[in-house]
């Protein structure tokens, strides 16, 4: 003769067996992710990454530098007036050649930028797939 009690044995059994096996899928997801980070951070190393790729890495970190020089060299108030003294227009305007140099200037730190972007890019997308 059966019990009433016998389904609920078999009920809670079930049930410890369940969350046995959500314990175990826990614990295995989170030994996978602890070794995905770790992988990670191996291989997104600053160290290793200008071992690996020194042009592009010395490009980006002049390009930072440069950027950052820049920035800080501007003027942080400007809401004063400047008082602008009469002069020839020679002497006020830069002159043909500086004006140049600046804007070539200005190409190739803007190449730089890029190719150290794009060496970034595929490098971080060649470590994910």
């Amino acid at each position: 003769m059966t019990t009433t009690n016998e389904p609920l044995a078999g009920i809670q059994a079930r049930i410890n067996e369940l969350q046995n096996t959500i314990a175990q899928r826990e614990a295995q997801i989170k030994a996978r992710t602890q070794k995905l980070k770790e992988e990670i951070e191996a291989e997104l190393s600053p160290v290793k990454f200008v071992k690996k790729h020194p042009f592009p890495a010395a490009a980006l970190i002049f390009t930072a530098g440069l950027l950052l020089g820049r920035s800080m060299k501007r003027p942080k108030n400007t809401s004063l007036p400047v008082r602008q003294e009469a002069c020839a227009p020679a002497e006020c305007s830069p002159s043909r050649s500086e004006s140049a140099l600046s804007v070539i200037g200005l190409e190739v730190l803007r190449a730089a930028k890029e190719l150290g972007f794009a060496s970034l890019r595929r490098y971080i997308e060649k470590k994910i797939s």
